[in-house]
């Protein structure tokens, strides 16, 4: 563990950056006097490279190594995220958002790859769960840095920039042999939905309510009234609640996953519902983000191990890689579509975008319980992955977890009882 402690801190020093840089793009469009759809729209950009990054960082991988990737990369987000600053308009944010989508999904494959090379079998499940929550952690932290300064000027935009910068170097100094770069194999999207539609259309509506609230919650909760300050609490407390992902995978390893699935999306429909009539209490309004990251955040995860249930193990990265197109085409879908709805009705508009994102999620899972009452597939266990992971973690996972139970429990299981798998 010891070895690993470099990455960490870089992870968490980056967490901590972006945290800090997604609330402050939110408030900042604000004082700026950005529409709501114009600012849904250019933020949104950050999603499209983020998809775009899943998709080409691995040919900058294999071109000229993790080491120059993680820093040219972490270089460019810092340069990225003064420009902000220096070009305030709709457009120029929209490209670079583009840019810093890129830059993030970049670091954080490469990252996860040189991870995966330094662990073993026996202790990547706890490894794993230790880097994803400092990445996390960060996030949260990051976000109650928001009311340390004046949004409206400049500082702040340094200490993200400054942030990102340091982040670089802990990992581009260590001493840790970077790993090599494994085939790659094209996602087969049809063949993947015809399994397991219920685990793409989830991670699509992961998508489209993580960047809706992530990008429009600060725009929210300052045309609310909300002080910075007031709004930092708020959006840490979302990515608190985020923590849920682990109990509630547990969960699913007990019960069957479509339920616990239908479980917190009727849940977070609710809320939504709730949010949408009124405003509310600085105090309440934190207890709420709270409760939407722990029903909201852990679907992804769970839709991931839904689909982990149903294919075979030779279709895991396949698989992953059409998880992380969906959920993209969501992400960037999402601020449009929130944002859109706010310009016409108010603020509480993002609230009605989710309670409908939420709904349809809902209606969908039931259909699929209909269609495909008991699925005949092996269960796997859960692990708890984040929305921002690259394939090659889930697919390492897996991999690991098999090899330990070859021979005991795979193998020897019966076939499941009727209602068990769902």
């Amino acid at each position: 563990m010891k070895h690993l402690t470099a990455l960490f801190l870089s992870m968490c020093l980056l967490g901590i950056g972006h945290g800090l840089g997604t609330s402050l793009l939110g408030v900042r469009s604000t004082i700026e006097g950005f529409s709501e759809l114009a600012t849904g729209i250019a933020l949104s950009g950050f999603y499209v490279g983020f998809l775009a990054g899943s998709r080409l960082v691995g040919n900058m991988l294999a071109n000229v190594g993790h080491i120059r990737v993680f820093a040219g990369l972490a270089a460019l987000l810092s340069s990225v995220m003064l420009l902000h600053s220096l070009v305030l308009s709709p457009p120029a944010w929209f490209i670079l958002r583009l840019a810093a989508g890129f830059c993030i999904s970049g670091i954080y494959i490469t990252a996860d790859s040189w991870l995966n090379n330094q662990v073993t079998n026996h202790n990547r499940g706890r490894v794993l769960g230790i880097y994803m929550m400092m990445g996390m952690g960060g996030m949260a932290v990051g976000q109650l840095l928001i009311g340390s300064a004046d949004p409206g000027g400049f500082t702040l935009f340094l200490l993200v920039s400054i942030l990102f910068s340091l982040s670089l170097v802990p990992l581009s100094l260590t001493r840790i042999d970077p790993p090599q770069i494994p085939e790659r194999r094209r996602a087969r999207i049809r063949a993947v939905y015809r399994t397991a539609p219920l685990a793409l259309v989830g991670a699509a509506a992961s998508g489209l309510t993580h960047s809706s609230i992530l990008t429009l919650g600060p725009i929210y909760s300052a045309e609310v009234g909300l002080t910075t300050t007031q709004v930092g609490w708020a959006m840490s407390a979302l990515m608190i609640g985020s923590a849920a992902m682990i109990p509630l995978g547990r969960l699913s390893d007990r019960i069957p996953r479509r339920r616990v699935i239908l479980a917190i999306t009727a849940g977070a429909f609710l809320l939504c519902l709730f949010m949408s009539i009124g405003p509310i209490e600085p105090l309440v309004f934190t207890g709420v983000m709270l409760v939407y990251g722990t029903l909201t955040f852990p679907v992804y995860a769970l839709s991931m191990s839904h689909m982990n249930d149903l294919l075979e193990r030779s279709q895991l990265v396949p698989g992953m890689a059409a998880l992380v197109t969906f959920m993209g085409l969501g992400a960037i879908a999402g601020p449009v579509l929130s944002s859109g709805l706010m310009s016409l009705v108010g603020p509480h508009g993002l609230w009605m975008a989710l309670t409908t994102f939420h709904g349809a999620f809902a209606v969908y899972t039931i259909i699929r319980f209909v269609e495909r009452p008991h699925p005949t597939a092996l269960r796997r266990m859960f692990v708890p992955i984040t929305i921002r992971s690259s394939a090659r973690v889930a697919y390492v996972v897996r991999e690991s977890r098999r090899r330990i139970r070859k021979g005991a429990r795979y193998a020897s299981a019966p076939r499941p009882r009727r209602g068990h798998l769902e």
